[in-house]
């Protein structure tokens, strides 16, 4: 059986999704899903056979529909354009969540009656797990669907997520917050139902994760390659972004891509190799030249010092291939220049795109000048451009 885990994180459950739609692409099939906070909520879209309307939902998200708050106030203090008007609106704002105890829920409340089906998840085929922590009784709760009581699914999804900010509404008159404060990546609940085959899709969200109790369980993490913002910030734009930044995510997974921030098919080491090889000895000499490398045999510079010192500067594992040191340096290249990362492209072409797209400004985004002070950004953005020229 293969089971999914959805870690926990507000917002940031938008790359669940994205990662989510690129398996299903590649022929994954899931038996179960457990999850904690967002991702109890998506977990149980997933299992009643509603990605697509769960995946639509996520595309039209934004902060108005979660909570009672103007777009237009909100976006103000996103952009860091607070006037008068926007503190006045906060301020009268904060005087309700005061009154009402908490942030008003009524806006996710009505999401998750609106997209779950309990009779279509309790019927399905498939496990789901969530997690939630009662105050009343001071414990955690990790529950299966068929441990939650009739007619009470969307309350313990709702109360998988609650927030201590929110206004927290009673289930049979006990009270209960996150599940992410005893464990946000549960793991478990699948092991202990024989899943052998995990892929945890990780938020990085703030909780606690538990040690796994059943150390034979194969877990594939999938982490995502930026950061996916605030935990309640429901901006459309980023939302979209993290959607596809867990599709992309999953399928450099699925397909096996190299790259950290680019999605690289393809290439063979030894193919590459040949290629660096035919470099011409004066071309390998000019990089030398610029890196300070003293006079020597144009290929015994090139694969003894230059290749080695690239894999420095970037950090990479010293084990990493002469083809891995050229995709760091491709790629940082690529983003110094805006060139678009959501695409799946061969080395070749990303460097086409590097050599198309003209020469930018160093970017020092990323770069760390742990080789020597004179192998700078500058030179790094020269070797990119000759780099680009033979692959």
């Amino acid at each position: 059986m293969l089971g999914l885990v959805l870690e926990g994180g507000g917002a940031k459950g938008a790359y669940h999704m994205g990662a989510v739609k690129a398996f299903f692409e590649e022929g994954y099939r899931f038996d179960g899903v457990a999850g904690t906070s967002i991702g109890a909520l998506n977990g149980a879209v997933i299992v009643q056979g509603d990605f697509e309307a769960g995946y639509r939902m996520w595309e039209t998200m934004d902060n108005s529909i979660f909570f009672d708050i103007e777009e237009l106030q909100l976006r103000k203090v996103i952009d860091k354009n607070v006037d008068k008007e926007t503190l006045a609106y906060f301020t009268s704002k904060l005087r309700e969540v005061i009154e009402n105890k908490g942030l008003d829920t009524s806006g996710i409340r009505s999401i998750i009656n609106s997209i779950i089906d309990e009779e279509r998840v309790r019927s399905s085929a498939m496990d789901l797990g969530i997690v939630t922590v009662s105050v009343s009784d001071l414990k955690p709760l990790e529950l299966y669907k068929e441990d939650i009581p009739q007619g009470k699914l969307c309350d313990y999804l709702m109360a998988s997520a609650n927030v201590p900010i929110f206004k927290i509404e009673p289930i049979e008159g006990k009270f209960f917050i996150d599940g992410a404060f005893y464990d946000n990546l549960p793991i478990n609940l699948l092991a202990r139902k024989g899943y052998k085959d995990i892929i945890a899709i990780r938020t990085l969200g703030h909780g606690l994760t538990r040690k796994t109790e059943d150390d034979s369980v194969r877990i594939t993490n999938l982490t995502p390659s930026e950061n996916l913002g605030r935990t309640l910030n429901f901006d459309n734009s980023q939302i979209k972004n993290n959607l596809k930044m867990g599709y992309f995510d999953a399928m450099r997974l699925a397909r096996n891509l190299c790259g950290i921030k680019y999605y690289i098919e393809g290439g063979d080491d030894t193919e590459f190799f040949k290629k660096m090889a035919g470099i011409p000895a004066g071309a390998i000499l000019n990089i030398g030249s610029q890196m300070r490398i003293p006079a020597m045999d144009p290929l015994r510079m090139l694969f003894e010092r230059i290749f080695p010192a690239i894999a420095d500067y970037f950090g990479l594992n010293p084990d990493a291939t002469h083809r891995e040191v050229a995709i760091a340096l491709l790629e940082a290249e690529a983003e110094a220049r805006g060139i678009d990362r959501y695409c799946i492209r061969t080395l070749e072409a990303l460097a086409a795109e590097v050599r198309s797209s003209g020469r930018a400004a160093p970017s020092g985004k990323n770069l760390k000048k742990v080789f020597s002070p004179l192998f700078d950004e500058n030179v790094i953005a020269a070797l990119g451009d000759e780099f680009a020229k033979y692959i």
